[in-house]
């Protein structure tokens, strides 16, 4: 018995199931980093409890240091870890690698769910102000990275419980 397949039904059959498998990739994707993310919260609660500052302390130029900042989409997600990468790796603080880590591996997926949209993310930023703004008050780098890290561990909460909505550049 001799089978005949025909080429239109076999790659209409392979590209459905391509395109049927995309939204699940997508949400592993988004599951994974949505644990990666719950998992940096607690490593930064852990760090921050041995030396607890005050979040609320004034110091000239904390402004540059992301307080609040909005989740407009995968760009502003990007752009916003990059700036907390960019701090933390800048300042010379004790057992942060694990979290500078975690947050670069955050941000390797968010990429990948641009590319999976179509979104094509800037390759660098203008950080010389934030660049500036360490250089010039390294003296206090304990009280800026502390911080840094809890506006992170906050952003990070916000971006945890509104990960779904992730799906716009």
């Amino acid at each position: 018995m001799k089978y005949s397949v025909n080429p239109l039904c076999f790659c209409s059959w392979v590209l459905l199931s391509v395109c049927h498998s995309i939204p699940v990739l997508d949400d592993k994707v988004k599951n994974d980093a949505k644990l990666l993310v719950q998992t940096t919260i607690i490593r930064i609660q852990k760090h921050t409890s041995e030396l607890k500052v005050s979040p609320n302390i004034i110091i000239s130029g904390l402004d540059v240091i992301p307080a609040s900042p909005p989740l407009d989409g995968l760009r502003s997600v990007d752009e916003t870890l990059d700036i907390f990468h960019l701090i933390l790796s800048k300042l010379p603080m004790d057992n942060v690698d694990q979290i500078l880590a975690d947050v670069f591996n955050i941000q390797v997926i968010i990429k990948a769910l641009a590319r999976s949209i179509n979104c094509e993310l800037p390759e660098s930023r203008n950080t010389s102000n934030l660049q500036n703004f360490l250089q010039n008050n390294s003296m206090f780098h304990i009280t800026i990275g502390n911080v840094a890290l809890d506006r992170l561990q906050k952003y990070l909460h916000k971006l945890f419980i509104n990960f779904h909505e992730l799906g716009k550049c």
